[in-house]
C-alpha cells in the first residue's frame, strides 16, 4: 500500500472536521483487519498437502489437504475484529486485534507451508461525543513465515520440543497527526513484545538483518495481542484552530519509525 495516498485520504477526512478549543480527551475507534488471500503464499510441497484462506480472510491454514486445524494442519488466525471501543489521551491502551498461530508438528515432511501474507488494516477514528464522522486509515503489514524443519541439530531456533517456527512482521507501527495544536501519537504494539531477532533468524523467515517479530514452540497455540493507545504533546501552530496531518497519516501496523512498541 502507498502510504502517503493513504495519510492524504486520512488528511482529508480530518480536515472536514471543525476544530476543537482543547486537546482531545477522548477518541472512538474501530479497527479491522484480516489477511489478504491475493497476497499470501505457500511452499511448494507434496500432492497430499495444500494451503487455504479461510472465509472473511480471517485464517490461513496449511498442512494435510482436508484435515483438521491442530491435528494434521497449522493455522495463522485473526480474531477480536473488528474491535471498537474508547481511547483516553495519554491514558491505557485497548485491544485492536488479536493473532494466534497455531503450531502443528504432524504436518509430515515436505509438506505445503505459508511462506508469506499481508496484514490488511483499518483504524477509524473520532473525537468521543463529537457525532463527526470517522477519519479512516488504511494500512498494510507483510509477515514473512517459516515452517521451520524438525530436524534434531538443524534448528534455526531450538525451541522446547523441536525447532520453534519464526514469525517477523514489517511496517510502521506509529504515526502522528495534528489536530487543533495538538500532536498525537497513534501506536500499535504486541504482547508479548515483538522482539528484534537475530540476523539468521530473519534470513530463514526470508526477511532482512534487524527484522522484528516471535518464534513459536511446536504443538503450541501462541497468541499475540496487538493494542492500540495514543499520546499526545503540545505544539505551536501557525494558524490556531487549523487542522492538519503530520507524517503518512494515523496509524502506520510495520517498520517503527518514530517510537518503539511499548510491551
Amino acid at each position: 500500500m502507498n502510504l502517503v495516498k493513504s495519510g492524504l485520504l486520512a488528511a482529508a477526512a480530518f480536515s472536514a472536521l471543525p476544530a476543537f478549543s482543547s486537546q482531545v480527551t477522548q477518541w472512538d475507534y474501530v479497527v479491522d483487519s484480516a489477511f489478504n488471500a491475493a497476497q499470501t503464499t505457500f511452499s511448494a510441497g507434496r500432492a497430499s498437502s495444500n494451503g487455504t484462506v479461510a472465509p472473511s480472510n480471517l485464517q490461513i491454514s496449511w498442512g494435510v489437504a482436508n484435515g483438521s486445524v491442530g491435528v494434521n494442519r497449522s493455522a495463522l488466525e485473526i480474531s477480536a475484529t473488528p474491535s471498537s471501543g474508547v481511547l483516553v489521551t495519554d491514558g491505557a491502551s485497548q485491544l485492536a486485534n488479536t493473532y494466534t498461530h497455531v503450531n502443528n508438528g504432524n504436518l509430515g515432511r515436505n509438506s505445503v507451508s505459508l511462506l508469506t501474507t499481508q496484514i490488511d488494516a483499518q483504524l477509524q477514528l473520532r473525537p468521543s461525543g463529537s457525532g463527526l464522522p470517522y477519519a479512516s486509515y488504511l494500512a498494510s503489514y507483510t509477515v514473512n513465515f517459516a515452517e521451520t524443519p524438525n530436524v534434531s541439530g538443524s534448528c534455526v531456533v531450538q525451541g522446547a520440543v523441536a525447532c520453534d517456527d519464526i514469525f517477523v512482521i514489517s511496517g510502521s507501527l506509529n504515526e502522528a497527526f495534528v489536530y487543533d495544536g495538538f500532536e498525537y501519537f497513534v501506536s500499535f504494539f504486541a504482547a508479548p513484545t515483538l522482539d528484534t531477532l537475530d540476523d539468521t533468524v530473519c534470513a530463514a523467515a526470508g526477511a532482512g538483518p534487524g527484522c522484528i517479530g516471535f518464534t513459536t514452540q511446536e504443538f503450541m497455540a501462541t497468541t499475540v495481542n496487538f493494542n492500540l493507545a495514543i499520546t499526545s504533546r503540545a505544539i505551536e501552530v501557525p494558524e490556531p484552530g487549523s487542522i492538519a496531518l503530520l507524517g503518512a497519516g494515523l496509524l502506520g501496523l510495520v517498520g517503527l519509525r518514530r517510537r518503539h512498541p511499548r510491551a
